[in-house]
């Protein structure tokens, strides 16, 4: 084996080391990487034609990501216009840090105006604007995403959904190693349409090749494989570490290179290691002139580099084996350094996630008091809240002092964003805080704002009683205060509370106090909530439907006008929720599309995820069992999803797999149960206990224990909503026939009527529920359950058809209609056989019309075909439904 040893280090071997991308470019052509440069080849292309399109590029720091980003760039740098920004590894990221730098790459006005707007729907729809009137395709690329702000990734996620608008290839790079699992940007996935974006992982180089460049080196290949693990950029470093042997670890062969420097060169590099952003060139008069030879031989050597005005290094991982070589003492005395250096540029210049970074590195915990709220403030300006709440935590986590009028100011605004972003328990705890500290204050104002808040918090985390505990303590300390805001909203909280339980005259009684304080002093806000509540209830039954619509209506009119976010969301929701449990389902459909539409638009998450819950329930009750279990399916995969939002997911996953058939259904329905009673809303114990039941129904176990049914009954009689149509008493019919409690609710003759259910279900039929219309039809004569057969059948619940006709044969009825043919259960995307055969002909390109002619069928029926086709596909074109089906080889 030849090796060459560290005498010999030289420019020549920095250069070697560190222009990595550049040489493993020139010398190895992108190894490995073929196929992934013709993805964006065929991406960029389709582009041109005018379909813009979003690629994430992921793999561990030093897989080649922006090696492979620059080459694509160098090919295409005649025919686009390219356009770069990078998201920093601070504490808390620079909110739209890849924005700033793409804005001055396109204009100095862009810059400015970011820098002065609060309006960040305003800014995202000026910067679309600037690219899309670009005269020539465009490449945007956003490098190094695991680090971007929460602004940044809902820049991302406005730009990809209307990225097909635009001639814009979209190239974001990201560690996906880095990726922990309640980091956002996984949930960006989920929210995307299919078809406007690629994900590209890169992988380590394989054995062979890397044995190949060993071998050519005169290296043992196989040592150097399981040294790099095949990434490339440890494999090139080795490769030219001029080392004695192979280093143990990349760190070892960069450590020594730093201590070879002169003093000089060893300071500035040590500087730089706790810059993860880099050091504006402009500050760079700040440094003793004397180190001017050091930066300049760095840069010739190409250690470091300029680079949009910044000299940093050239690679992240020699910044990071520096860092962490240091001494913890050095580390605090350098970042006290910089910021003895820095501090004024940093504020001058709006940057203060500069300072807190190494205010914190140097233990300066007065500079993280002064700064941290003052940028949790602008991060909060432009909706970057979770970065909002970090900063007030920075504040509070640095905070060394006893004044209590500070800390609560801290408390509430870092409360309030955690309540804004779905951190309720975070949020509880310190709204908690600042309650024991009002307490002692004896501001009963504060006290009754902190409980109210505190009951709200509580009902989120599903906690019935604890929320009703601190609804009832917020009015009691309010009671005997003067009308305001505070006292009003209370009230109107408590007809909340009243509201979800289904307790109609006590909502409607707080509610009006709650509204009667609003008028009095003129709080629109309070108004909207309360107006909300009442129309709820009153919506909830038939005799009052119409007049709960427009109580609601006007709640959202009011909230709409003054831009009450929240309200006006609480409106879109309750006229959605109210629409499906009264199966109005055109208002329902049309509201929830409204309301997840806007709170989308406004980052308001958590009533978003309420909505789509309740959307799926929708499409479950309308026989779109597809559609209903991937919208449930995505929500369940949010790790932090609110128990009273888990509770509808849960049972709607849970339905469709039993109805299909699946297993490993019953921990679903155990949680959702649990989750339901500890909530003590009928809302959600019937449907729970109702699925359980009809998992009873299907499978002849029994599931539900005695004690949770009589509960639930008991409190049904409780609150007056015992009603013979209940969802719970059916299934209870249906499950346990001789159940005692049905004899005190139905007579002998209502429990064993064919009549009745036959009436019911021409009623299912007309409201537009084919399984519920299935299921009650089979109690009818035999045509009845030839028809009931048929809709489970073409609703795909296979277990429920394998019961029905297990019945059917047991009465000796024959000709039972077939299940899902053989051709449909052959391909993956569970296609019919009619749905294969328009396929075939889209490949063949034909239009609707002479595919309608070709097999004689409808217009409107091959429309039909087609949107399920892409349903079932995940697409939204014809071109990429064939290109879909041929790679699942559903078409050939």
């Amino acid at each position: 084996m030849r090796f060459v040893h560290w005498y010999h280090v030289s420019t020549i071997a920095y250069f070697s080391i560190f222009y990595y991308p550049f040489f493993i470019q020139r010398d190895m052509e992108l190894i490995e990487r073929a196929t992934f440069l013709t993805s964006l080849q065929l991406q960029f292309e389709k582009v041109v034609a005018g379909e813009g399109h979003c690629v994430f590029i992921s793999g561990e720091a030093g897989i080649g990501k922006t090696s492979l980003v620059k080459e694509f760039c160098k090919d295409i740098k005649n025919e686009a216009a390219i356009y770069t920004g990078t998201c920093d590894a601070l504490f808390t990221p620079r909110p739209l840090s890849p924005l700033y730098d793409i804005a001055g790459q396109l204009n100095g006005d862009l810059r400015d105006h970011i820098k002065s707007i609060e309006d960040r729907a305003g800014l995202f729809a000026r910067f679309f604007q600037e690219l899309t009137n670009q005269q020539q395709p465009v490449v945007m690329i956003f490098e190094d995403i695991h680090w971007a702000d929460e602004a940044t990734l809902d820049f991302i996620k406005f730009f990809i959904r209307r990225i097909t608008q635009t001639s814009c290839l979209f190239l974001l790079t990201y560690r996906d190693n880095e990726i922990h699992s309640r980091h956002l940007l996984r949930n960006i996935f989920g929210e995307l349409a299919a078809g406007s974006f690629t994900r590209l992982q890169l992988l380590p180089l394989s054995g062979e090749a890397v044995r190949k460049l060993a071998t050519d080196k005169g290296y043992s290949g196989e040592d150097v494989y399981s040294i790099s693990g095949g990434n490339p950029f440890y494999v090139h470093e080795i490769l030219a570490s001029y080392s004695p042997g192979i280093p143990e670890n990349i760190k070892d062969s960069i450590v020594a290179v730093h201590n070879r420097q002169d003093e000089k060169t060893r300071y500035i590099w040590d500087v730089l290691s706790m810059l993860p952003t880099g050091l504006e060139t402009k500050y760079l008069y700040k440094i003793d002139p004397g180190y001017e030879d050091a930066i300049e031989n760095s840069l010739e050597s190409r250690i470091l580099i300029i680079n949009n005005g910044l000299l940093l290094f050239k690679h992240e991982l020699y910044r990071r084996t520096i860092e962490q070589s240091l001494s913890p003492i050095k580390r605090v005395a350098l970042n006290k350094r910089i910021l003895d250096l820095f501090e004024k540029e940093f504020e001058k210049d709006h940057k203060t996630e500069r300072i807190i970074h190494h205010a914190k590195n140097a233990n300066a915990y007065e500079l993280v008091l002064k700064y941290a709220p003052v940028a949790a403030k602008q991060a909060a300006s432009v909706g970057a809240h979770i970065e909002a709440s970090k900063l007030y935590f920075s504040a509070i986590e640095y905070y060394q002092g006893n004044d209590k009028d500070l800390l609560v100011e801290l408390y509430e605004s870092y409360a309030y964003e955690c309540y804004l972003t779905n951190q309720h328990k975070e949020a509880i705890i310190y709204t908690g805080k600042s309650l024991n500290i009002w307490k002692k204050k004896n501001n009963v104002e504060n006290m009754g704002y902190c409980m109210r808040l505190l009951s709200r918090l509580w009902w989120f985390e599903g906690n019935r009683e604890v929320s009703e505990n601190f609804g009832r303590q917020a009015i009691e300390v309010l009671e005997s205060q003067p009308s305001s805001n505070t006292k009003a909203m209370a009230y109107s909280n408590m007809a909340q509370l009243r509201m979800v339980s289904n307790d109609t005259v006590e909502c409607i009684s707080w509610g009006k106090k709650a509204i009667a304080i609003a008028k009095e002093i003129n709080d629109e806000g309070t108004l909207a909530h309360a107006l909300n509540c009442v129309g709820t209830v009153y919506m909830k039954d038939a005799s009052s439907l119409k007049k709960g619509i427009g109580m609601l209506q006007h709640s959202l009119e009011i909230a709409l006008k003054n831009g009450y976010h929240d309200h006006v969301a609480r409106a879109y929701t309750n006229l959605g929720s109210g629409g499906v449990s009264m199966k109005e389902y055109a208002l329902a459909e049309k509201s929830l599309n409204e309301g997840i539409q806007y709170c989308d638009e406004m980052d308001l998450y958590s009533s978003k995820l309420y909505m789509e819950g309740y959307y799926a329930r929708l499409k479950l009750e309308t026989g779109h069992f597809n559609e209903a279990y991937n919208i449930a399916g995505n929500l369940l995969k949010n790790e932090s999803l609110l128990p009273v939002i888990k509770i509808g997911a849960l049972l709607v996953v849970a339905i469709i797999k039993i109805r299909r058939g699946d297993r490993d259904v019953l921990p679903l329905l155990l949680e959702a149960k649990n989750l339901a009673f500890e909530t003590r809303e009928l809302q959600r114990i019937i449907p729970a206990l109702s699925a359980l039941l009809e998992y009873e129904w299907i499978t002849g176990k029994i599931y539900v224990e005695t004690e949770d049914i009589d509960r639930a009954i008991s409190l049904m009689k409780e609150r007056g909503n015992i009603s013979k149509k209940s969802r719970l008493f059916y299934w209870l019919r249906k499950a346990r026939k001789q159940y005692p409690q049905l004899k005190e609710i139905f007579e002998e003759h209502e429990l064993n009527s064919a009549g009745m259910a036959l009436e019911e279900a021409v009623s299912w039929g007309k409201l537009g529920c084919p399984y519920e219309q299935a299921v009650t039809l089979f109690e009818g004569n035999e045509e009845d359950k030839r028809k009931a057969i048929t809709i489970v059948h073409e609703l795909g619940a296979d277990a429920v058809y394998e019961k029905m006709k297990k019945e059917m044969r047991g009465s000796g009825i024959k000709k039972i209609p077939r299940g899902i043919r053989e051709s449909t259960r052959c391909n993956p995307a569970q296609l019919t056989s009619r749905e294969l055969d328009v396929l075939q002909l889209l490949k063949e390109g034909m239009l609707n019309k002479e595919i309608a002619g070709s097999l004689f069928i409808s217009t409107r029926t091959v429309d039909h075909h087609i949107s399920s086709i892409f349903f079932k596909l995940e697409v939204n074109s014809r071109t990429k439904a064939v290109q879909e089906a041929t790679r699942l080889g559903v078409l050939k």
